[in-house]
């Protein structure tokens, strides 16, 4: 299971499955462990459309596709959910990425660059805590 997939079945479980139920997003990652990740996991579910961003600042609603996946991932086979060597390959995939990102911001110190870098380490903190729940 990947981290937006454990935070979607977090706000499933937080909400019993109700739309109209509003979650503190930031407060959840910050539980979780994933609030450095809040910006990428906000887009990604929200680009699923599994959940929808209220008018108040990080608070969220389940979608009914954020149900209906919630619903297909918890009635996976829990083997099927994690697989270690390729969230290990995955790691070493990011941060070899990440290495030439910053070799790219050595020589063009821009803020874009710096992004970029950023960015890259936000996906490497989700592939080592995936990979911490699965060892």
């Amino acid at each position: 299971m990947d981290v937006f997939q454990r935070v979607l079945l977090k706000i499933y479980e937080l909400t019993d499955g109700k739309d109209t139920v509003d979650v503190d997003f930031a407060e959840l990652l910050k539980r979780e462990g994933f609030y450095p990740s809040l910006n990428s996991i906000l887009e990604h579910l929200s680009n699923q459309s599994w959940i929808t961003v209220t008018a108040r600042k990080n608070i969220v609603r389940i979608t009914h596709w954020g149900v209906a996946e919630a619903k297909k991932i918890t009635s996976l086979p829990v083997g099927s959910l994690q697989n270690p060597a390729k969230d290990a390959n995955r790691l070493l995939s990011e941060s070899r990425d990440l290495v030439r990102l910053v070799e790219d911001f050595v020589s063009d110190r821009s803020k874009d660059k710096f992004d970029k870098v950023e960015n890259k380490l936000s996906e490497i903190n989700s592939a080592i805590a995936e990979i911490k729940t699965s060892i």
